[in-house]
């Protein structure tokens, strides 16, 4: 057995198609389907099923796949044990990021952290959640930039950020004139909110208490964008919470409201695997992003705020 075959096991589990699976591992199908018939002869079992609907790993597989990932951790992390004692830093870096913070702060840091790492080659997809800790405990990912606190015991947090939430009222609806807004004030008609599956909805939702009125639209639209939401409110004489970073750049705008202390705030970390080795590179982009940031929303800096999960 060896650490290919492991590598193609792990891809066809990831892809479950054998042309891109090999076209990943940059092998071509025949090969990657030989070492894999090997490996299987080896160990004595059928790893995959292939059926007409695709390629299903066994019972067995499962296992063998869950076990073949903690292997390829190991062994990524004895290069960066080799390549930190040396005092380099290269390869890449696949970070993941939740789509309610990915455009206002990936400007912020990417620029600055690929020139402190010229060698180090960055990729970001945004991501939710639920499928940056599933990336992170898969190998598919080193390191996440989501809500936080997790409470799984599999992953390692640093806290950044602790973010406000903010209301973002037209001038045509009733909260407008008020100078700070509450959690019991998100029962007035006319919130627009992100579509499910966004940990930002689920936030709002819990920040509104009680549960928003039912309104007198006519129709009924979630967005997956906090733009979106935004361009809404600026139209259709509705109201949202956002995010601080996506108002930096307007928060004197009267549309802009703030909560009345304690503010709700959600806590924004690092996240990496328990078994991630290249620390420096997690205090570098840390450090990056808190240059870039107001002092005042720094994890653990300002006062009387109220963490929202």
């Amino acid at each position: 057995m060896t650490v290919q075959q492991l590598e193609y096991v792990v891809a066809l589990d990831s892809y479950r198609q054998f042309v891109l699976a090999a076209e990943k591992c940059h092998v071509t199908q025949p090969t990657l389907s030989m070492q894999l018939q090997k490996m299987e002869e080896e160990l004595g079992v059928l790893l995959f099923d292939r059926t007409t609907k695709g390629v299903q790993p066994t019972a067995v597989g499962v296992k063998v796949v869950q076990q073949a990932r903690q292997v390829l951790r190991q062994v990524q992390q004895l290069h960066e044990v080799v390549q930190l004692e040396k005092g380099e830093l290269v390869g890449e870096l696949r970070l993941g990021i939740i789509p309610t913070l990915a455009p206002y702060l990936v400007p912020l840091f990417l620029v600055a952290l690929v020139e402190h790492y010229p060698q180090l080659r960055v990729q970001v997809e945004e991501l939710q959640s639920a499928q940056i800790i599933q990336r992170l405990k898969d190998n598919q990912l080193d390191m996440g930039l989501l809500v936080t606190p997790l409470e799984d015991r599999q992953l390692r947090e640093v806290p950044v950020l602790e973010e406000p939430f903010l209301g973002y009222i037209s001038p045509a609806h009733p909260l407008y004139p008020q100078a700070t807004i509450a959690p019991a004030d998100m029962g007035e008609p006319g919130l627009w909110l992100l579509q499910q599956g966004h940990c930002f909805r689920h936030q709002v939702l819990n920040i509104c208490a009680p549960a928003p009125a039912a309104t007198n639209r006519p129709f009924t639209y979630e967005s997956g964008s906090i733009e979106t939401l935004k361009e809404l409110v600026r139209h259709n004489h509705g109201y949202t919470l956002v995010p601080e970073l996506s108002v930096l750049q307007e928060l004197d705008n009267p549309m802009v409201k703030r909560f009345a202390a304690p503010e709700p705030v959600r806590e924004i970390s690092l996240v990496v695997h328990r078994g991630f080795v290249r620390l420096p590179l997690l205090e570098t982009l840390r450090a990056i992003i808190l240059r870039q940031v107001p002092e005042r929303l720094q994890a653990g800096r300002a006062k009387q705020k109220i963490r929202w999960r």
